[in-house]
């Protein structure tokens, strides 16, 4: 049988977990940048973080164990969506907490089941989240805190550390989704690989600030 690559995995996750349009003030993001230690495959944006890792029959799940534990620091939901090859393997690793679904080949192609929902993760920490943040959404956060002082100047970690120390994790939660689904420029050197989809606006088309997704 033909191989099912991660393009066709994507295109079959991304139809069955999130609408079209997109509500308003959703973001789906391809590509995400976790901090320095990686991308997820999808992100979800919403008031809650919903993070999909995926992978396909050219894959190995070498690399799942740490993913997951980088992962379930900052979603709020994480599903690993794996292909029939790698079920077997993938109910062995899977963490507490973790969604599972399985994408293969039927009569009509290939389709999404999902085999085991996501639970909210008790993993989430607000360091992780903060990292999220360019420097200057950081800053301006501060600045609507009245929380700058003293930090003004200083590195996006030094930033990121007075977030943590002044809002709790519901606070921060919202800080951080609210400046991901009104970033511009999604682009910048900062994330070169984002392929990203905002919600569609009344009266209006959807608006794509990096490569269309299909």
């Amino acid at each position: 049988m033909v191989p099912v690559t991660e393009e066709e995995i994507r295109h079959v996750v991304r139809s069955a977990v999130a609408p079209h349009p997109l509500p308003v003030g959703n973001l789906f993001v391809e590509e995400f940048v976790v901090s320095e230690r990686g991308r997820i495959d999808l992100a979800l944006i919403g008031d809650r973080l919903s993070g999909f890792e995926l992978k396909s029959d050219l894959d190995t799940l070498h690399r799942l164990p740490r993913q997951m534990a980088t992962y379930g620091e900052v979603f709020d939901f994480c599903t690993l969506v794996v292909t029939q090859r790698h079920l077997p393997k993938a109910r062995e690793l899977l963490l507490p907490g973790w969604g599972l679904a399985v994408v293969k080949y039927g009569t009509e192609g290939l389709s999404y089941r999902q085999l085991r929902r996501p639970r909210p993760m008790k993993t989430v920490r607000k360091q992780a989240l903060a990292q999220l943040l360019w420097r200057d959404e950081a800053l301006h956060a501060l600045d609507a805190l009245d929380a700058a002082a003293g930090v003004r100047s200083k590195p996006r970690d030094v930033l990121w550390q007075r977030l943590c120390d002044v809002t709790e994790l519901d606070q921060l939660r919202a800080i951080v989704t609210n400046a991901l689904t009104a970033r511009q420029g999604w682009r910048d050197v900062q994330a070169p690989h984002a392929r990203v989809e905002r919600s569609q606006p009344a009266g209006g088309s959807s608006r794509f600030l990096a490569r269309r997704l299909r």
